[in-house]
């Protein structure tokens, strides 16, 4: 092979067999995205559609580890070359877009040299169905069909994995139909572990096996798998069906005349399990008041305008709206508008006729709005979208139609828009920079998401979930010490969740033993966490809460603390430290100490683990009813 530009700048790789110009010239001219990867971990190649698919997060680069990138993706790349097995058609969330993703050995002389890793935006698929308008017209009638049955119906391949599910399953385990199409039944850990037991016997004894199905709840279903058979005698399919018993026969109730009652909320145990199935983890009262707004609204076909800081989980929130919408079952488009240059924004939001423009196809390209038809179309980052295609924007809205680049016809579409920012664009309307008549359309129900240090409760949450979820794949017995988990509920997480989530990815993927300890955090969080421990503060004599709290008011700071040399700030937290930790003494509980002292019960949270009192005091959580 001739010495090219990457042999200047990096190591003999185990792929440096392979040809790199000519492999870099091939793969940038796709539209998936591809990374190839050594042995060593390392990039040998990474095209151009794989780092826009990266948008948002950490971009993989070539010459760099893998791992520094995505340790996750790396712990899956490992499994592949150790194995030689290839991965085939796995759903991989990036912080942009939803891709799937097969990665699949490279070998060279009978010996894995390093694995090839293949990235198709799942919402591309969206595209081709709607270029078979007939096609799309069969699925949405069989879909149609199976969603009036109450029973529960999965259809899946010869493998195991599911092709289509009615209604009925998405409520039994509150998943809507993005999540679940694609993937393995083994994979879903919400559906009960009986069904694979069903569509394994079904595929060994090719015939229909029927059993009992218990569900988490106690519930018993009579669960059947029906295996199907092609021409030659080949499994293709096997429907497995849960039959709920029929309930027994009610005593009648005398009628008795009664005012109409208010529709009671979900509880929050179900309020959970929905926001799970959009990636939501909620134990806060702030959030579960967010959700039970998203909720209210997915009902309709109001555009929402979502805010809140960059990783507080817009795009998760604008995904629990569509799938709880009558529109969950059609195309969920998400479009980022500071991810896409400039000169390319025009064309890849509205399409092109062919011969539009130098170098467009010559069979023109339909655009992302045109393939959230009859489905839902969240604009992210909508802050960001420049000036001169709001207008053309806001005719979408007005008109539900649109021309594309270099056409002359209007094209009608059928979406419901959701947008989000972590801008304030009401400054930004009296800065010039957004169109007033745009916002005005946007905004017409605001829904604004907390930063993740104002739901300390969530942060728990979240730990404890990636923890059991990393622990479950990889057969780990991961725990965290309790010093590391006091550091990261103080943490204020300027990331929001997803700086969390990659906190947790370290941490889970990187460490060595089975205790995550404050050693294992990154270099950087561990310069942080040397600046940010504070001495120990001597104790101070204060007077005790003898008298109802709201006497607090004429307390007087003792004498003895004109001895003690310290700052107005190390002074007021020493007050406050000892105060909260004699009110706990009192009170006994974290509900009653927030309504003796007048103080938002996330706040109080929080300054008792800043303050180390919660491990101290056992109390009882506080549960909220949604």
């Amino acid at each position: 092979m001739s010495k090219s530009i990457r042999d200047e700048k990096l190591p003999v790789s185990s792929l440096s067999f392979l040809p790199f110009e000519g492999i870099r010239t091939f793969t940038e001219a796709l539209s998936v995205g591809v990374m190839l990867v050594d042995v060593e971990g390392v990039l040998y190649h990474v095209n151009q559609a794989a780092q826009l698919l990266h948008q948002g997060g950490s971009i993989p680069r070539s010459g760099f580890p893998l791992a520094d990138f995505s340790p996750h993706d790396w712990v899956e790349v490992k499994k592949v070359l150790a194995t030689g097995i290839p991965q085939l058609c796995s759903l991989l969330r990036l912080p942009m877009a939803t891709v799937l993703v097969s990665r699949m050995p490279v070998a060279s002389n009978g010996v894995t040299s390093g694995v090839i890793t293949v990235m198709q935006d799942i919402n591309n698929f969206n595209a081709v169905v709607h270029e078979f308008p007939e096609y799309q017209n069969i699925v949405h009638e069989f879909e149609t069909v199976v969603d009036q049955f109450e029973d529960v119906f999965l259809s899946l391949n010869s493998r195991g994995v599911v092709r289509h599910v009615n209604s009925a399953y998405e409520k039994l385990i509150l998943l809507g139909r993005q999540g679940l199409i694609g993937r393995h039944i083994e994979d879903i850990q919400r559906s009960p572990r009986t069904l694979v037991s069903l569509f394994k016997q079904a595929s060994s004894s090719r015939t229909k096996v029927t059993m009992p199905v218990t569900l988490p709840t106690g519930q018993i279903f009579q669960g059947s798998a029906t295996p199907s058979f092609d021409d030659s005698g080949n499994l293709f399919r096997v429907m497995l069906q849960l039959r709920s018993p029929d309930p027994a026969p009610a005593e009648p109730e005398p009628a008795v005349a009664v005012s109409a009652a208010p529709k009671p909320t979900m509880p929050s145990a179900e309020l959970q399990r929905v926001c799970n199935a959009s990636g939501f983890t909620v134990h806060s009262s702030v959030m579960n008041q967010v959700v039970q707004q998203a909720l209210k609204v997915s009902k309709t076909s109001s555009c929402v305008l979502i805010t809140g800081e960059s990783g507080v989980g817009k795009t998760m929130l604008a995904s629990l709206i569509h799938n709880n919408s009558t529109r969950s079952s059609r195309p969920f488009v998400v479009i980022n508008c500071g991810a896409i240059p400039e000169q390319l924004l025009e064309s890849e939001l509205f399409g092109y006729e062919k011969g539009a423009f130098t170098g467009a196809s010559a069979h023109g390209k339909i655009g992302l709005i045109e393939t959230a038809d009859k489905g839902t179309l969240f604009l992210d980052e909508i802050g960001e979208l420049q000036y001169s295609l709001q207008s053309k924007l806001l005719e979408v809205f007005e008109k539900k139609s649109f021309i594309r680049v270099g056409g002359t016809k209007r094209t009608s579409v059928d979406i419901r828009i959701l947008a989000a920012t972590n801008k304030n664009l009401a400054e930004e309307v009296e800065k010039g920079n957004f169109r007033r008549d745009l916002f005005y359309r946007l905004n017409v129900i605001p829904i604004a998401i907390p930063p993740l240090r104002e739901r300390p409760e969530d942060v728990r949450a979240m730990i404890d979930q990636l923890i059991e979820q990393y622990n479950s794949q990889n057969g780990a017995s991961k725990k965290m010490s309790p010093d590391l988990l006091r550091w990261l509920l103080r943490y204020p997480f300027r990331g929001n969740m997803r700086e969390l989530v990659n906190i947790m990815e370290w941490l889970l993927v990187m460490s060595e033993g089975d205790t995550l300890g404050l050693q294992d955090l990154p270099a950087k969080l561990q310069q942080e966490y040397q600046l940010t421990e504070q001495a120990q503060v001597a104790p101070v004599s204060l007077p005790d809460i003898t008298q109802p709290v709201s006497s607090a008011a004429r307390i007087s700071v003792p004498q003895e603390m004109d001895d003690v040399q310290l700052s107005l700030k190390d002074a007021v937290a020493a007050f406050e430290k000892s105060y909260l930790e004699r009110a706990m003494k009192r009170y006994g509980s974290i509900q009653a100490v927030s309504d003796a002292l007048d103080v938002h019960f996330s706040t109080l949270w929080r300054k008792l683990v800043k303050y180390d009192l919660v491990q101290k005091h056992p109390v009882q959580e506080k549960k909220y009813v949604s």
